[in-house]
C-alpha cells in the first residue's frame, strides 16, 4: 500500500513541477534586450523585394502620369543595402489652355545604395539615406491643335509620333522602413532628382520622362512600399 502512496504523490509532485521547468526554459531561451543589443548583425542578412504602390494612389487620383515599380535589396551587416530598382512609367496628357497632347510609355531602372542609420537593427526597422543612378529610353507622341497657314488660311495640323529620347539622372533618397509582422515591411521615401543628360528632338521636348517625372533639371518625388524580407 505504501508504495503505491508513495507512487501516486511523486507523480503528483512531478506534475507540479513539469510547467515550471518548462517556463524557466522559456525564460532562459528567450533574448534580453541586453543580448539583443551586444549581438553584431550577420555579414549578409539576406534580400529585400519591394514593390511600389504609387500607380494605385494615382490612378485613383486621375493623375496625367503614373508608374509601376518593383525592387530589390541586398542586406549586408544590417548597414548597406545595394539596390536595383525596374519601373514602368507612363503619361497620357492634354493640355487644358492649349489642347496640346502627349502619351509616352516606357521601362525604367535604377542602381544605387542605402545606408540604415538605425542603431537598434534588431528591430527591423530602418531610417535611411540613399543614392541612386537612373536610366530610360523612351518614345514619345505630340500633336497639337497646330496652326493657321497665313497664305492660304486654313489649320496645319501638328503631330508627331515615335520621336526617340533618353534620359540620365541622379537621386538622393530618404526613407523609413517599419517592421509589421514577421518578413512584412511597410516604408515611404522621398527622392531628389537632378538630371544629368537628356535628348531633345527640335520637334519638341518631352512633357514627361518615364521614372523621373515631369520634363525639367530636377524634381521632388516618392513612394510608399510593400517590402518582404527573404
Amino acid at each position: 500500500m505504501y508504495p503505491k502512496i508513495l507512487k501516486y504523490i511523486s507523480a503528483a509532485i512531478f506534475s507540479l513541477l513539469l510547467p515550471s521547468v518548462f517556463h524557466a526554459q522559456e525564460k532562459t531561451d528567450k533574448p534580453t534586450i541586453e543580448d539583443l543589443t551586444q549581438k553584431k548583425a550577420p555579414l549578409f542578412g539576406g534580400v529585400s523585394l519591394s514593390a511600389a504602390l504609387v500607380v494605385v494612389i494615382m490612378k485613383s487620383l486621375h493623375s496625367d502620369y503614373s508608374k509601376m515599380e518593383v525592387a530589390a535589396h541586398l542586406n549586408f551587416k544590417e548597414k548597406y543595402f545595394p539596390v536595383f530598382e525596374l519601373g514602368y512609367g507612363e503619361s497620357d496628357y492634354e493640355g487644358s489652355e492649349t489642347g496640346n497632347t502627349y502619351h509616352t510609355g516606357a521601362p525604367y531602372f535604377r542602381i544605387g545604395m542605402d545606408y540604415n542609420f538605425t542603431k537598434k537593427w534588431y528591430t527591423g526597422n530602418r531610417l535611411y539615406l540613399g543614392v541612386r543612378y537612373a536610366f530610360t529610353s523612351f518614345k514619345y507622341d505630340i500633336s497639337s491643335q497646330g496652326f493657321s497657314d497665313p497664305v492660304w488660311n486654313a489649320p496645319v495640323p501638328f503631330a508627331y509620333n515615335n520621336l526617340a529620347a533618353n534620359s540620365h539622372w541622379g537621386e538622393v533618397v530618404f526613407g523609413i522602413e517599419t517592421k509589421i509582422w514577421g518578413i512584412f515591411h511597410l516604408g515611404w521615401n522621398v527622392r531628389y532628382k537632378l538630371r544629368i543628360s537628356q535628348s531633345e528632338k527640335e520637334q519638341g521636348v518631352p512633357w514627361y520622362v518615364p521614372g523621373f517625372g515631369k520634363y525639367g533639371s530636377s524634381c521632388l518625388g516618392g513612394t510608399f512600399n510593400i517590402i518582404f524580407d527573404i
